[in-house]
Formats: structure tokens, sequence, C-alpha cells
């Protein structure tokens, strides 16, 4: 999932964790990228009216973050503090978040400004090439070789070899794995740092599974997401369910959108499972995505825990 890991160490012990994760798409709205960090903190989530007063902006050589700056209470934690910025560009967003104990996380508040100021586009203007991090550091620390020397990487990695997708454990947020079964006509593609299995189902049409931490934005922007992906327009909360369907399968709950265009189809499903969204969606064109879209349902029930 992260692009970029850092842990910034304090007295006693302490440590803050600093992530760079980016999603394509919108990544949800600002509200509720708010409202997820909020809850994490266990605090209460905030209206659309009060949105203002929680986050600022902030000027970058890479465009234009959203900063927010919030604390609370966690669990087993104590106080506990999130410093947390995004970044859209047209095709996707980055979020770059600080969290740990508040008063180290506070003391860091300046360096973490200083490390989004430092981060730049590596073609040059919005919605070129990834995302890199400037200067003789690496990018990104989970490409880093073990034992080797420091290298300078994007922070996107590219995409692997053709190693069969449903053969490969898929790693959750909290180290477990889902399975499942692909037909037999479903040809392998190859996997990146985003896809967790990778399928061309004929047609023109593919299957892609990905998984991010969190609700990524919640239900509804999922949804008409992938409704403008089909040229459709977007529903309100109260037409979510003439637009979706759930299906109950291997104790998995999936909630399925399908998103028929004019010329290009989404079928899709949102499965939340151990403290993360998954992601299965059936893409391509109108008539490919009808073809494939009993097969997909189907393959859908084979998913299930380890």
């Amino acid at each position: 999932m992260r692009q970029g890991s850092f842990l910034v160490a304090g007295a006693a012990g302490a440590a803050a964790d600093v992530s760079v994760v980016s999603f394509p798409g919108t990544g949800g709205d600002d509200l509720a990228n708010i409202n997820r960090w909020r809850n994490q903190l266990g605090l209460a989530p905030v209206s659309a009216a009060e949105m203002a007063g929680q986050v600022q902006g902030l000027t970058t050589p890479a465009g234009q973050f959203v900063l927010a700056d919030m604390a609370g209470t966690v669990a087993e934690k104590g106080d506990t503090r999130i410093l947390g910025a995004w970044l859209r560009q047209p095709d996707r967003v980055w979020f770059f978040k600080m969290m740990g104990p508040s008063d180290l996380v506070e003391s860091q508040r300046g360096v973490f400004i200083a490390f989004l100021q430092s981060v730049g586009l590596a073609g040059g203007a919005a919605g070129g090439p990834a995302l890199a991090q400037g200067g003789p550091a690496p990018s990104n620390t989970n490409d880093l070789p073990r034992g080797g020397p420091a290298v300078n990487v994007p922070l996107v990695k590219p995409a692997g070899g053709g190693a069969g997708m449903d053969s490969i454990p898929v790693q959750a947020e909290r180290g477990a794995s889902l399975l499942w079964k692909a037909p037999a006509d479903w040809q392998n593609l190859p996997g990146n740092a985003m896809r967790r299995g990778s399928y061309a189902v004929g047609g023109g049409a593919e299957v892609a599974i990905t998984a991010f931490p969190g609700d990524v934005g919640g239900v509804l922007a999922n949804v008409n997401r992938w409704r403008e992906q089909a040229g459709l327009a977007p529903v309100d909360e109260t037409g979510l369910g003439r637009t979706t369907t759930p299906i109950e399968s291997n104790g998995m709950h999936f909630l399925v959108v399908d998103a028929e265009g004019d010329s290009a189809s989404v079928v899709a499903a949102l499965l939340p499972w151990n403290g993360a969204t998954w992601f299965f969606k059936l893409t391509g064109p109108s008539d490919a995505v009808a073809r494939a879209k009993p097969a997909f349902l189907s393959f859908l029930r084979t998913v299930r825990a380890p």
C-alpha cells in the first residue's frame, strides 16, 4: 500500500509513523477524509459547515496541499495526534500523514511541513508522472534493496512480472490474506504496487483487485467515482439502494455496484474486511463487461478468508 514509510523516534521510546499513500481517482471528498482521521483518534465527525475550521491550505512546488492537524485519545496509546495532508492531481490523490504521541508529533510539525515542501512532480506538471521526493534521500523506503546502498526511485513502483496472481498471498492491513479462485479462462496480468490481482477477461475488459486501509472515502464517494467512469450522473445517499446490491458469501459482505454506460461499464464490489476495504472491479467496453458479468459475480463468491 505505502509508497513511502518512515519512523520518527522521540524520547523514552516514543515513535510516530509517517506514511505516503496514493490512490487513483478522487480518494473520497475532503470531509470524508477528515472524518476518517478523526475516527482514528476517537473524535466525533464534523459536518460540512464545520469543515473550514479543520483544514488549511499549503502551497508547495507540487501544488496546493490541504493540511489538517488534530488530536485525540486512542485506546492503549493515550494522547495521539495526526498531521495529515493531501494533494490532488487530475487522476489521483496523494496522502501524507504523521500519527503518534501528541507531544512528539507537535514537535515535528515544522519538519513535516518542510517535508511536504520538498515534494515535487517528477514530470514537472500536474497530471504527469508519479510524484518523487527531491534530494539525495531515497524516495521510497519500500523499494530499497536489503543491505544495499540508498537509491533514488519513484514513489510508485513499476509493474512487475507475470506471476499468477491467484497463487500469491494477498496481504491485508493486519497481515492476513484473502483467497479466491479465478475462472480458468481469465488471463493473469502483471501485478503492480496498487493491484492485489489483475486479469484480462476478454473483449478488452479486465478485473482489478485492490485493498486500502480504512473506508477509502465511504461507499457513496466510490459509487459515484465508478458511475463517473461509466459516464453516468452521480447519485445521493437515497439513490444508493437503487444502484447497489449486497452479496453474502463465505462470511464476506460485498456491496456490488453496477454502472452500465453507453460505451464503457463498471461492475464493482466493495468488501470491508480486516480493517481495510477491498475493491473487486470489472471494467471495459459495455458489451464485454455485460458478457463477463455473470462470471465476475460467481468469482466474488469464491473469495474467502484464509
